[in-house]
């Protein structure tokens, strides 16, 4: 049909009533050609029959009562079966091509989406679709759409009247193939009125709120899934998750439940929306970007009765630069140590993004099947409120304190709400790993460690190339000799290995994150870090970054705890230097042994004597050296007892406690007897001894070591040396 209305005209039109929103698949955008040239002529129309919606509530109802961690049914299968070369108008545009266009409507429905049993679009060509009003577009879908299964889907459009607009222009020769099998009927859980969000409860907190403020990397990974399982359709939630190679394929992790009794076929026709989220705190939804189609790689083949409930699936295409997403990371330990605190987002009842949070640890739960298999934990009040899980949210993971993924969300008790918010239960990466099955069709292992790296921590890699910055701090860089160096790494993003070389350090080089170096030399020294990500590496050099002054040298003291033994005895020397020695080195003339090297050693002087005692102290600074001159007196005494008619006698001689002394009557009269230590100082007294028997003196208590007995009778003095040895 030929148009006289002014282009210009009409393009400045199409802005003012669609707005621009950016709502897409991938695709081409532009104006739709009845819209740009202003074409009003009639189109083909089909109106199909509305379901049975008394019996589909029946049905709803009884299946969440029996299952209530099911997904939320939101959609019908409402049969079309109808291709373009069987229905639709046709309409030239002269000198440009022509349009073919179909209206459909079913009565009453929240919003409509499109089904393909056949779909194919040449190079050149596009198709859009809208609503009644115009207020909602989609497209163009072109070429780069064409699936390789021929099935395809194409997202909701508000309202109950969809209509498809396919251009062809005159360059193309080959015709489209749109074959439409059904539409889906959405009576609930959908919202486009893009001044509110209704579906989720009251207690949802937007990603875009406080509490998301450092999980804007995490949040650009989720996806709400718009899930068909024969004639039905259903909302999940699920998150992009990296691999060891980090080549960004575009694997997407869920719950099994979610897509229970779905088809290959089925999941051609999956429709997943990213960055369906709200701009504020309080806002609604600024758009989204969704593909369409995946393969199933990997899942508990028990949806969680006897395993932990995962499903690993591929899309069926490249993610476009423009989604900005990111594949997360994830963590496959079974250790809670990193998930004190966290978050859970997720798309409650198909609503847009939220943020959920805990700050109590995850569990090892066996709640939900008697196994090991699945994570608890317990939602906290944050600065909005305490947000929770909700339908929908189900299959979307849980992070834990350093943004890595621990679990995908199981359920929780049917008596959640958000006065009464249930535990929530999240299925393990540990377990999921390789603890379902042994087949690749089991296991994440496979496929998220191709390279059976062995890997247990796994940081998330953006979609845009950024290679590494390299960079590093030290909590001290001024030291002395013998100190530590705690090195922390401030490099990013997402790092993956670490080369750190250490000039005059120990160890001379390190692959930790944030090692610790032992410095014994002094000077100043280098320190290079060299670091790796999934997009390449970058080194930093910082010279001169460690200054080592030297240590303070020893200053050499010890003492014995005795100086005078009888032969035989044992002598306890103790370290005294100063400015913490790390090296002794002792020579004991006499001694037995005669070196060592212990810090406080113990040695036997058997030959009388008088001997010199050494000790040469070092540390990184340097040694020092003392030298005890005649300091340990191995004295000899009367063994014997000795006994003479007019001399008093004292045995045993050395004893091991107990001396007796027998006066031999060389005394008249009563006498005094005085025990000294061999310096001279008295530690026993006894006064009016009756020398007309003998008298035991106790020694049981003093030391090892030499004393003298003292015996006076008045006029005279007798002193004779005694050996105490045990």
């Amino acid at each position: 049909m030929k148009t006289t209305t002014s282009k210009s005209f009409l393009i400045i039109l199409f802005i003012i009533i669609f707005g621009f929103r950016s709502f897409s698949q991938i695709n081409q955008g532009g104006i739709p050609p009845s819209i740009e040239y202003n074409i009003i002529d009639e189109t083909d129309k089909i109106n199909l029959i509305k379901p049975s919606m008394n019996a589909i509530h029946e049905e709803d109802i009884i299946r969440e009562a029996t299952n209530p961690n099911a997904p939320q049914r939101m959609g019908i299968s409402v049969k079309v079966n109808k291709t373009m070369s069987e229905i639709g108008t046709w309409t030239d545009i002269e000198g440009l091509g022509s349009i073919w266009r179909l209206e459909i409507k079913v009565e009453d429905a929240v919003a409509l989406g499109v089904y393909y049993n056949d779909f194919y679009i040449p190079q050149g060509g596009k198709l859009f679709l809208y609503n009644k009003d115009r207020s909602y577009l989609i497209g163009a879908y072109t070429n780069i759409n064409n699936p390789e299964e021929s099935l395809f889907a194409t997202e909701f459009i508000p309202g109950d009247v969809v209509i498809l607009e396919y251009f062809k222009p005159l360059s193309v020769k080959e015709d489209a193939i749109i074959s439409i099998s059904n539409v889906a009927y959405a009576y609930r859980l959908i919202d486009f009125s893009f001044n509110k969000n209704t579906n989720s409860w009251y207690c949802m907190i937007n990603v875009a709120c406080q509490e998301g403020d450092n999980w804007e990397d995490q949040s650009k990974g989720i996806a709400r899934m718009s899930i068909r399982i024969g004639g039905s359709y259903y909302w999940c939630s699920g998150s992009l998750i990296n691999n060891t190679n980090n080549d960004r394929t575009p694997y997407f992790l869920s719950a099994a439940h979610c897509g229970e009794g779905s088809t290959s076929s089925d999941r051609l026709q999956w429709v997943f929306y990213f960055n369906f989220q709200s701009s504020t705190c309080s806002g609604s939804s600024s758009g989204y970007n969704s593909i369409t189609g995946c393969q199933l790689k990997a899942k508990d083949q028990s949806y969680a009765d006897s395993g932990s409930d995962f499903d690993l699936m591929k899309f069926n295409s490249s993610i476009p630069d423009s989604y900005d997403v990111y594949y997360n990371g994830w963590n496959r330990t079974n250790s809670a140590d990193d998930a004190g605190s966290g978050v859970g987002i997720h798309h409650p009842a198909g609503d847009i993004k939220k943020i959920s949070t805990y700050d109590t640890p995850l569990i090892s739960s066996t709640f939900w099947n008697g196994l090991h298999s699945h994570w608890r934990l317990t939602w906290a009040e944050t600065i909005n409120g305490k947000s929770i899980m909700q339908g929908g949210s189900s299959g979307s993971p849980v992070f834990d304190s350093n943004g890595l993924i621990m679990g995908d969300l199981t359920g929780g008790y049917a008596s959640n709400t958000c006065e009464n918010p249930s535990p929530a239960y999240y299925g393990k990466v540990w377990y999921s790993w390789d603890k379902n099955g042994t087949t690749n069709s089991t296991m994440l292992k496979p496929w998220l460690d191709p390279g059976n790296t062995g890997i247990e921590k796994l940081p998330g890699v953006s979609w845009e190339i950024i290679p590494p910055e390299a960079d590093f701090e030290a909590m001290s860089t001024n030291i002395i000799q013998g100190d530590t160096v705690f090195f922390s790494d401030l490099s990013g993003p997402s790092i993956l290995e670490w080369s750190w070389t250490f000039e005059g350090g120990e160890p001379s080089t390190s692959d930790l994150m944030n090692p610790n170096v032992f410095y014994a030399d002094t000077g100043f020294f280098d320190v290079s870090l060299t670091v790796t990500n999934a997009d390449g590496t970058d080194t930093e050099i910082k010279s001169d970054f460690v200054y080592v002054e030297q240590m303070q040298l020893p200053i050499t003291e010890f003492e014995a705890n005795i100086t005078t033994v009888a032969p035989g005895g044992v002598v306890s020397f103790t370290d005294l230097t100063l400015n913490n020695p790390d090296q002794w080195s002792w020579s004991f003339d006499g001694g037995s042994p005669s070196t060592s090297e212990y810090q406080n050693p113990t040695v036997r002087f058997n030959t009388p004597g008088i001997y010199n005692i050494s000790l040469v102290t070092s540390n990184l600074g340097g040694s020092d050296s003392l030298l005890k001159e005649d300091y340990i007196h191995v004295a000899i005494v009367n063994i014997g007892e000795n006994i003479s008619d007019k001399k008093p006698s004292i045995y045993p001689n050395p004893s091991n406690g107990l001396f007796t002394i027998d006066f031999n009557n060389a005394y008249s009269s009563d006498v005094e007897i005085e025990i000294k230590t061999a310096s001279g100082k008295s530690i026993q007294v006894h006064k009016r001894i009756n020398t007309s028997e003998s008298f035991i003196v106790d020694m049981n208590d003093s030391p090892n070591g030499i004393y003298l007995i003292n015996i006076y009778n008045g006029t005279s003095n007798i002193t004779q040396k005694i050996a105490l040895f045990r």
